[in-house]
């Protein structure tokens, strides 16, 4: 029983190995043809060919004198020899001149113009060297592999933009011209938006405007182009910013961040580090006792650890033009949370405050104050709306009517 066993295991070992030489078989007669004397980017297509020419000459035939003839015919500009293997060695038939490439550079303003000028360096040079050594008639079969193998470099430089190739042969040599289109997805506006502690709504929003047209030259780019050159859209806006004298006057620095899309959006925050500025009117509904207002705000940072601000605000009423003012500190705990406390008169009332606020239009913002003294409470949730309006749920402890809503527009 042993030995029984002893020979089954040898005959289905030798089963085994059998099954793995006829595989090994198999791939060896289908292995492709291989080819030497082309440039890379045209052996794919070539190979292509001739390996499914190979596949139909039955085995019975002279394959290598078939496939010689084949070649002759689909590969002008070329003498094809074919080697048992199969193998193909390419040998043009002339010796050509060296190739022309000209690159036609779309309609661009300023920095546009500029980055493409660039992204293109180089460009012209590298495809001549991939056409370096083809003969000219090769063109009239191997286009489209030129033009996958040049859109391969676009892509890399050139990303979101599509080009068109004309070929123009001549009997010793080839000239090229590219010329480019921006493909469907493009810029189609660009909203500028400036936030700042420092800088009154009235002149951020000048600043804007006159962002307008310093962008134009974004119109119309390639969306994957343009965010490729993110930075340096943001570096341009900052110095263009920079420049403005609502800007330089306030000593403010200038973050920006550009997203790109089909309605891109360039975000600048502009702030000093020593100062803040605001100016504001506001009415009441629902609440009793209460008139429009208007205030003026003025803060000054030392530059000290927690980043405290020294600020005064006067409000005018605009019922009586009472006036009350007030005098405070506060720092910033984490970003855009802000505690401190002051004196307001002409009550000379002591008060705690809490604020958060992150600036940014379409964003909310909590403002908190307390009077110890008369354990008095008043309190906001506000939204930005845009640069100029805020809408709040306000509470005042010690009016009759404790809520109501308060509009305030920013000048």
């Amino acid at each position: 029983m042993l030995t029984a066993r002893t020979r089954t295991g040898h005959i289905s070992g030798l089963v085994k190995c059998s099954s793995v030489l006829i595989v090994l078989l198999l791939c060896t007669q289908s292995f492709g043809v291989e080819v030497s004397g082309l440039p890379v980017w045209l052996e794919g297509a070539v190979v292509r060919s001739l390996n499914a020419v190979w596949e139909e000459i039955p085995g019975t035939a002279d394959r290598e004198g078939v496939l010689s003839l084949v070649a002759a015919r689909l590969f002008s500009g070329y003498d094809v020899r074919i080697t048992p293997g199969p193998a193909a060695t390419f040998t043009p038939k002339i010796a050509p001149g060296p190739p022309e490439v000209r690159i036609t550079p779309p309609a661009l303003l300023g920095f546009a113009y500029e980055w493409f000028t660039h992204d293109t360096e180089g460009l012209s040079r590298d495809v001549a060297l991939m056409l370096s050594g083809v003969p000219p008639e090769a063109m009239t079969w191997g286009d489209e592999a030129l033009r996958e193998a040049i859109g391969a470099k676009i892509s890399e430089r050139l990303p979101g933009w599509e080009f068109t190739q004309q070929i123009y042969i001549f009997p010793d040599r080839i000239t090229l011209t590219l010329a480019f289109r921006p493909s469907s997805r493009m810029i189609l506006a660009v909203r500028p938006e400036i936030y700042s502690r420092t800088i009154p709504v009235m002149f951020r929003s000048d600043l804007e405007a006159k962002l307008i047209p310093a962008l134009s030259p974004l119109i119309g780019l390639p969306v994957l182009w343009a965010q490729r050159h993110a930075r340096d859209i943001e570096d341009y806006s900052r110095s263009f910013l920079e420049e403005r004298n609502a800007v330089d006057n306030m000593r403010a620095d200038v973050r920006t961040k550009f997203l790109a899309g089909t309605e891109a959006s360039l975000e600048a925050g502009v702030d000093s580090h020593r100062l803040t500025f605001d100016v504001w009117v506001s009415a009441y509904a629902g609440i009793s006792g209460k008139y429009p207002d208007a205030g003026i705000y003025f803060g000054w940072r030392p530059g000290r650890v927690l980043n405290p601000e020294i600020y005064g605000e006067v409000k005018f009423s605009l019922e009586d033009f009472g006036v009350s003012s007030r005098v405070g500190v506060k720092s910033e705990l984490v970003n855009n949370f802000w505690a401190g406390g002051g004196i307001q008169w002409p009550e000379a009332e002591y008060f705690v405050n809490v604020v958060y606020d992150p600036v940014r239009v379409r964003r909310p913002y909590f403002v908190w104050r307390w009077y110890p003294g008369k354990g008095r409470n008043e309190a906001s949730l506000g939204y930005r709306i845009d640069e100029h309006i805020s809408i709040e749920l306000y509470y005042d402890g010690a009016a009759r009517d404790k809520v109501g809503v308060r509009g305030l527009w920013h000048l």
